[in-house]
């Protein structure tokens, strides 16, 4: 890995820490300040809400990072075709949403009318925010997107403390920090843009936006299933479990899941750099995948065993049914850590139609799972369904990456002296970060 990539690398990794710690902080409050029953019901309007904003963006969030990156469309053009395709889609997502409300559905059951109502005002500021985000990731600015996710995790911990338990707001309460949080995205994504350049003369062009959509919607299934995929458990329970149920198994994914935040941090260092080579450095995404792996097994083993009193202290004991959840989706999280790496390749070299065949093989395992599982086992038969979809999905871009890459099974996952070398580099590079911070 280039100096460049590793300090990215770091600068990503050390803000996802940051991110990590504060996001405990809020699936904490939501805890101790909701109850399962509450959880339970802010995680279905939540739910809501993403899926909605997901079916009608249409990946387009990826597009316009990937046209950004590939220098493929002019900078200016990229960005205002993406959010204003977004906000577009965003509208258009909570007309539909305010229509399914009109209709019978269990789901819509497992919390108070007007949460949902507050969950539609989710959906533009997270699609927006999100988009905001990914094309911080395409132009490079690696340093600002780490400051944004820093401020946004920040903005979302007191505004879910001033408005639950300040305001006694409950539900409602956590479902507009969200809304809070998203404000900051885009504006701190409009300072960026404003930077660089995109606030000058624009002509739009609904090319721009159909080259969008046309890379977009190859990418809609692995965007549309990575959405569902941590969340079709808490969706299928949402129809058929009390609402203490779903908040359980939301409070045991949601704290797992963050682990994620390994490769995530590698993804956002890499995607620019693979989208700027014309053959996607093979190598150099297979090594970064090997180092998600250590990374990712290493802190959840430590996750596995510290998870009764991290459960009983950080979500409080009404949550004690989630330990044996969380042992249970340490396997599918590991995979997922270590194979979610190499899809930065697929997207960075036009190839997001495979992300899409492997994410979605997962998400039908999941469901299949789920449905053969949950009346057997009940939450814990969730839970396997879940690592049964990442095991799935995993496989398929396993094996596409070799045969994509050239790359052998061996040359790709046989761990090397200087995989660690590159691991503790980057530990000392986050660390010298945070004291010169303090500093």
């Amino acid at each position: 890995m280039s100096s460049t990539g590793a300090r990215d690398t770091a600068v990503a990794f050390g803000s996802r820490v940051a991110v990590l710690l504060v996001s405990l902080g809020i699936q904490s409050t939501l805890a101790w300040l909701l109850g399962p029953d509450g959880r339970g019901a802010y995680a279905v309007c939540l739910l809501f809400a993403t899926l909605l904003g997901t079916c009608f963006a249409f990946g387009m969030d990826t597009a316009g990072q990937y046209f950004v990156a590939s220098k493929r469309m002019p900078v200016r053009e990229s960005i205002w075709a993406t959010v204003g395709s977004l906000l577009a889609a965003s509208l258009v997502a909570i007309a539909f949403g305010r229509i399914l409300m009109e209709f019978d559905l269990a789901f819509l059951t497992k919390a108070p009318r007007i949460s949902f109502y507050v969950a539609l005002a989710i959906v533009p500021f997270h699609v927006v925010g999100q988009g905001c985000i990914l094309l911080l990731v395409g132009l490079g600015r690696i340093t600002w997107m780490a400051i944004t996710a820093i401020v946004n995790a920040l903005v979302q911990l007191l505004a879910a403390l001033v408005l639950i338990w300040g305001l006694g707001l409950g539900v409602n309460g956590a479902l507009l920090a969200i809304v809070a949080a998203g404000i900051v995205n885009i504006v701190f994504g409009f300072i960026a843009f404003r930077q660089e350049g995109a606030f000058e003369r624009v002509r739009f062009s609904f090319a721009h936006t159909r080259r969008l959509a046309a890379y977009g919607i190859r990418f809609y299934v692995a965007r549309l299933s990575s959405t569902v995929n941590f969340r079709i458990g808490t969706m299928v329970l949402a129809f058929f479990a009390p609402t203490g149920e779903i908040g359980i198994f939301a409070a045991a994914s949601g704290l797992v899941s963050r682990i994620l935040m390994v490769p995530t941090s590698i993804e956002t260092a890499l995607f620019s750099r693979v989208a700027a080579d014309a053959k996607g450095r093979p190598a150099t995404v297979a090594q970064a995948a090997r180092a998600s792996g250590i990374v990712s097994g290493l802190l959840l083993l430590i996750l596995g065993l510290l998870s009764r009193p991290v459960v009983l202290v950080l979500l409080s004991p009404e949550f004690a049914r989630a330990i044996t959840l969380i042992w249970i989706m340490i396997p599918g999280i590991f995979v997922r850590a270590t194979s979610k790496v190499l899809m930065p390749y697929f997207t960075g070299t036009d190839r997001p139609a495979v992300c899409s065949w492997a994410v979605g093989a997962g998400m039908v395992a999941n469901i299949a799972g789920i449905l053969v599982l949950l009346p057997i086992m009940g939450l814990s038969g969730a839970a396997w369904a879940m690592t049964i979809g990442f095991v799935v999905s995993s496989l398929v871009l396993v094996f596409s990456f070799r045969r994509a890459s050239g790359l052998s099974f061996v040359q790709t996952w046989m761990p090397r002296r200087n995989d660690i070398v590159t691991i503790v580099g980057l530990a000392r590079s986050v660390l010298e970060r945070l004291v010169a911070r303090r500093t």
